[in-house]
């Protein structure tokens, strides 16, 4: 039985080659093909809690005031 290898002559997809779909609205950074995304208010965003933090921005303040 011959083993047939001609799958890997090309090697791995280079990923400098894949198209950016999007930049993340959170962080600036480039979206590709098959990466999940949140999308907020209609901007997407990486899935990655830092992304989503950084885009809604929110005010950390202490309990206390918060209540007031």
């Amino acid at each position: 039985m011959t083993v047939n290898l001609d799958r890997f002559a090309q090697g791995p997809p280079n990923p400098a080659d894949a198209k950016v779909m999007a930049e993340c609205a959170g962080c600036g950074g480039e979206i590709y093909p098959h990466e999940d995304v949140y999308v907020v208010d209609g901007e997407i965003l990486h899935n990655e809690w830092e992304c989503l933090v950084r885009y809604i921005d929110p005010d950390v303040i202490p309990i206390e005031e918060a209540l007031k």
